[in-house]
């Protein structure tokens, strides 16, 4: 029965378009069909992930990755989710494809670099950060790539970063404390005593 309803469904009429007039985007009801679908699975992958099931999520997320390829976030999603699992070397190819996806983004770098500064592996955060921001990355990436280079103890790094992210926010409150404390910071390693980090 619900096979029957479905092709009922995909030959029913769709609208027809004045002459002339095209778009970017699917007719008919088969296309939009296959949205509401992608927007049902988007709901439930999100309720699949908080009772737990993550295989269920990490599929869903693959399904709307393969319906629409420019979409990001799902692929972010995917690959936190097999991070978490200990699926490692999964998550980095769901963070390769996304570059590959949009090599001109900042998004897939920003958060492989916030990954990895969560797992703290700096070098490779600091890495992927640095991607990000020379892709234009908002002065949120800047001032994480800046906090990743002072947990290297680059500390010249760090204020140069921070010194571009108050360029970008002027208005950021924290940015001048951040670098009274990364200047302190460099201070006590070029006079060679320990370094108080916050």
């Amino acid at each position: 029965m619900k096979a029957l309803i479905c092709a009922l469904l995909l030959c029913a009429a769709s609208p027809v378009l004045p002459a002339g007039e095209m778009r970017d985007e699917w007719y008919g009801n088969a296309g939009l069909i296959v949205r509401n679908i992608m927007e049902l699975l988007g709901a439930r992958s999100d309720e699949w992930f908080h009772e737990g099931s993550y295989l269920r999520s990490i599929q869903a997320f693959r399904m709307m990755t393969a319906y629409d390829p420019s979409e990001m976030q799902p692929r972010f999603l995917t690959a936190w989710l097999l991070w978490s699992s200990g699926r490692d070397d999964e998550a980095q190819e769901t963070f390769r494809q996304a570059v590959l996806a949009a090599p001109d983004s900042w998004e897939p770098y920003l958060e492989a670099g916030h990954h990895w500064s969560g797992r703290r592996d700096y070098v490779r955060a600091a890495l992927w950060l640095s991607h990000a921001c020379l892709r234009g990355a908002p002065v949120e990436g800047w001032k994480t790539l800046a906090h990743t280079y002072r947990r290297l103890g680059l500390y010249e790094d760090a204020i140069r970063v921070m010194e571009q992210a108050r360029e970008m926010d002027p208005s950021d409150e924290a940015i001048p404390r951040n670098l009274a404390l990364l200047r302190r910071m460099l201070e006590q390693q070029r006079r060679g005593q320990p370094v108080e980090d916050w």
